[in-house]
């Protein structure tokens, strides 16, 4: 007999022993019930109207996400679905579908969202969608020994990846994949498992408390689209893949469950350069240049890059490493680079300590023509196909982009607020930069720019710095202003001290480790102070009253606790700067040797020292 036919008759009989052996309720005809749930959902997801999508889907992010896609008119495939477990009172429930948008990473990322294990529960005798369960929940992803090809001409990777797992799942084992690799093999334990893989989610059969060897190959065509080419892109020339274009498996952007240890052999035609973002060393034999890569720290994803005209420029500074991958046209020159990244190095360790890892390339991306860099991928800076500045002093918009990148080396975050913790750092980084360049009034105008594009751009009570997964643009903005009054509050030294203690400690850097450090330093809990601040999606709207002698201050939400500085301008000229503690929505203080007869203008927060939206900032 067939084994997969095998494989299917035996997971059919074990099904329908646990549904008989746990609740004799469970008949035939509530499994076909079951399926006729199913069918819908997965129908509502390819073909559904708005009313068919809020009925299947009662969660609000698919529901959300396939009513976009809907509204968007774009298409969307529904895929394969499987009971995978049925109980009492529950159902284990795979369903798998892809939005088709455009560049296969993003339809990948896209689609992760909405395929995955669903429990579903009788309601009054119907079934009805509960929750989605995590792709990482409790399994772990701990290495990865990738051994792949590249090859420019037919834009393709080889790939066989062999991973070290852990299941504690009853359900399988989940990863991510893009959706259009071409699966080969599949092994757990060297013995051939049950799968399923759509939807840009490999579903694979295995009993709880595995730990073992899960054995990947496939072949990826990549994306050739050079109008679409953010996640992916391939051409004779150049091409790359980014970690979001999920061209290996791995679970998500900020998990602890797969921060994995990498091994990597690549090849690819002698005549190219091939650039991993880890640190790596290669030979040529024969027509292959072979690159052998090793993480420094565990990560999550990698991203490669290519290029045939790429020179590689090796610069040291101790025992760190500096690569440039780049064309003879791309600027800044090496000597520019390496005096950027060693002041930058030099500024920041002086004061959180040595980064971890010590190596970092810089690398040439030739399908980007206009000068900016364009992010960083572990010890990896990309940047567009002229590169771009350094450092500016602009009247409306000083940045350091450059020292942005680099200070990225610092934090390696996951788990909640991931990029709060990822961005909002290396925008906070960027003010010491400008501050040793410039000067105070150029950090001032940083801070000020950034607040304004806060509120000017709608990111107030949009999304929360908590929840921001997909580095949504509010924590660069909101993110920097969270570290900027941290520092205030607690002051330099203090607040240095709590960074340093948080980026050299060997621990996972997760938000409650954060705020541990932090609060450890400052001899008292900050859990209060902070987590308004990454939990809430609007920032303090204050306003104020002033009766006689006694000041009213009120904040519409969520409670925030922050010290306010309010200005009173007196009618003899006069002026009082005093302090007072917020904690409350209302909160009322007694004015001592002055009343509101005496005041001509009261002024909340004169110095620029929070980000709050003043309701009226006068008397």
């Amino acid at each position: 007999m067939n084994t997969s036919i095998l494989n299917n008759l035996l997971r059919f009989i074990s099904i329908i022993v646990l549904i008989f052996s746990s609740s004799p309720s469970f008949s035939q005809t509530r499994i076909d019930d079951l399926k006729t749930t199913i069918q819908k959902c997965s129908d509502a997801f390819e073909n559904g109207d708005v009313e068919d999508i809020k009925l299947n889907f009662p969660l609000a992010e698919q529901q959300q996400l396939i009513l976009a896609m809907q509204k968007g008119k774009y298409k969307r495939n529904k895929g394969r679905s499987e009971i995978i477990n049925i109980y009492k009172d529950s159902a284990l429930v795979l369903l798998t579908g892809t939005f088709l948008i455009g560049n296969s990473g993003d339809e990948t990322d896209y689609s992760n969202v909405y395929s995955g294990i669903y429990v579903f529960k009788p309601v009054n005798g119907v079934w009805k969608m509960s929750s989605k369960l995590p792709i990482d929940r409790l399994n772990r992803l701990k290495s990865h020994h990738l051994n792949f090809n590249v090859d420019p001409l037919k834009a393709t990777i080889a790939v066989r990846d062999t991973m070290e797992i852990m299941t504690f799942e009853k359900h399988g084992f989940l990863v991510a994949l893009n959706h259009k690799a071409k699966i080969e093999e599949v092994l757990l334990n060297r013995k051939k498992v049950n799968f399923i893989f759509d939807g840009g989610i490999l579903w694979i059969e295995s009993q709880k408390r595995i730990e073992g060897e899960l054995i990947l190959a496939y072949t990826l065509n990549v994306d050739q689209d050079n109008k679409n080419e953010n996640s992916g892109y391939f051409d004779v020339n150049f091409g790359h893949v980014r970690d979001q274009f999920y061209w290996h498996p791995f679970f998500n952007f900020s998990s602890s469950n797969d921060l994995a240890n990498f091994h990597v052999r690549a090849s690819i035609p002698s005549n190219y350069h091939l650039s991993t973002g880890i640190a790596q060393t290669e030979e040529v034999k024969g027509n292959q240049r072979v690159i052998n890569a090793k993480s420094a720290y565990p990560t999550f994803a990698l991203s490669l890059y290519y290029d045939k005209e790429w020179t590689v420029t090796t610069l040291n500074k101790g025992d760190y490493k500096l690569e440039i991958f780049g064309n003879t046209n791309f600027k800044p020159v090496p000597d520019s680079l390496y005096q950027s990244f060693s002041e930058t190095y030099e500024l920041l360790s002086e004061r959180f300590g040595k980064p971890q890892g010590n190596y970092l390339s810089i690398v040439q991306n030739r399908s980007k023509n206009f000068p900016i860099w364009l992010n960083r991928s572990n010890d990896m800076i990309v940047a567009g196909n002229q590169g771009s500045f350094m450092i500016t002093n602009k009247a409306k918009s000083p940045q350091a982009p450059f020292g942005h990148e680099v200070a990225h080396a610092w934090t390696r975050p996951i788990g909640p607020a991931t990029n709060f913790m990822r961005e909002g750092w290396a925008s906070f980084a960027e003010s010491y930069l400008l501050g040793k360049m410039y000067g105070d009034t150029t950090v001032k105008r940083f801070f000020a720019n950034y607040k304004a594009i806060y509120f000017n751009n709608g990111f107030d009570g949009k999304t929360s710095l908590w929840e921001d997964r997909g580095n949504s643009g509010i924590s660069y903005y909101k993110g920097v202003w969270v570290f900027y009054m941290l520092r205030n509050q607690l002051g330099s030294a203090t607040f240095d001290k709590g960074l340093k203690t948080f980026m050299q400690s060997q621990k996972p850097m997760d938000i409650v480790y954060f705020i541990k450090c932090l609060s450890d330093v400052a001899g008292k809990d900050l859990k209060p102070v902070i987590e308004p601040w990454l939990k809430s999606k609007q920032v303090p709207h204050v306003s104020k009253i002033l009766k006689g002698n006694e000041l009213l201050i009120e904040q519409e939400g969520d409670a925030f606790i922050f010290p306010l500085e309010v200005s009173f301008l007196l009618k003899d000229g006069n002026t009082v700067l005093q302090s007072f503690n917020i904690s409350k929505n209302k909160q009322s203080f007694e004015l001592n040797g002055f009343s509101a007869e005496d005041v001509s203008l009261i002024t909340l927060d004169p110095n620029n020292k929070l980000l709050i939206k003043i309701k009226n900032n006068s008397k």
